[in-house]
């Protein structure tokens, strides 16, 4: 009895050694299986995914991926009459065409992506670029590009010359003998020195001019006063700002102020 439990144990323990060694196998082989790289169907979704985001975005322009930009930004300085040249495109997907709004007078659009010129006029000119997907301006558009280009005056020419006499300031003057003369502004003395002149109205103003038959005029009672050809009888006061009028046809006082509409000494 003992002998047969004996013979038991052993036949016990070499089936299960058997059963043991077959197994193992099955564990290495799925252990295999989870070190193995991704397999091929999910590299296959892996690929898919950036790929039906393209198809999303391939043929529309505007987003945040697509937009115009310029390596010499969105807000330019130029001097009056400068040359100017403007570069632009757009990132991400090229645009079939553009459309250019608010062109100053001076500057052109090549039709592709470039805008050249000169503006003669100082001030600050805002331009709208739209890039669109295909050409003749049709297809998706991006978000508007807005392009400031601030003109200032050229210094050069205006910047006033101290050994330049005043009455060289007046595109036209009549010479009346001994520092007297007229011109659009009416008549007025100048002294041989200074900047100081005496009109035969206004009274002493000291001349500050900033280009041709343009002045700033400063009066020792209303400040400084600004006017030109253009604007001929009617001076911007710069404080209190407001509008004046230039009167002639009142002895005692000078101008019309239109601010307080009464007239000033």
């Amino acid at each position: 009895m003992q002998l047969s439990m004996k013979k038991l144990r052993v036949i016990l323990s070499f089936a299960l050694l058997i059963e043991a060694r077959s197994i193992t196998p099955k564990i290495i082989k799925f252990s295999g299986l989870l070190l193995k790289p991704v397999p091929a169907f999910l590299k296959s979704v892996h690929a898919w995914i950036p790929a039906t985001a393209g198809v999303l975005t391939t043929h529309a322009v505007s987003g945040a991926t697509t937009e115009v930009k310029s390596p010499q930004g969105n807000s330019i300085s130029v001097k009056a009459g400068e040359n100017l040249t403007y570069q632009f495109y757009t990132s991400r997907y090229t645009a079939g065409s553009y459309s250019i709004s608010n062109l100053p007078n001076g500057l052109s659009y090549d039709g592709s992506n470039t805008i050249t010129g000169k503006i003669s006029e100082p001030g600050t000119y805002n331009i709208q670029i739209i890039g669109h997907r295909y050409s003749n301006q049709n297809g998706s558009p991006t978000p508007t590009f807005p392009l400031e280009i601030i003109v200032t005056k050229d210094d050069s020419e205006n910047e006033f010359d101290s050994e330049k006499t005043i009455d060289s300031y007046f595109s036209a003057s009549t010479d009346l003998d001994n520092n007297w003369y007229q011109a659009w502004m009416g008549i007025f003395y100048i002294p041989t020195n200074g900047n100081w002149i005496y009109h035969s109205h206004l009274g002493w103003l000291y001349a500050h001019p900033t280009e041709l038959d343009t002045f700033w005029f400063y009066d020792e009672g209303l400040g400084w006063l600004y006017t030109s050809k253009t604007l001929n009888r009617y001076f911007y006061r710069n404080n209190p700002s407001g509008w004046l009028y230039q009167l002639d046809s009142s002895s005692n006082n000078r101008f019309w102020d239109y601010s307080q509409e009464s007239e000033l000494k």
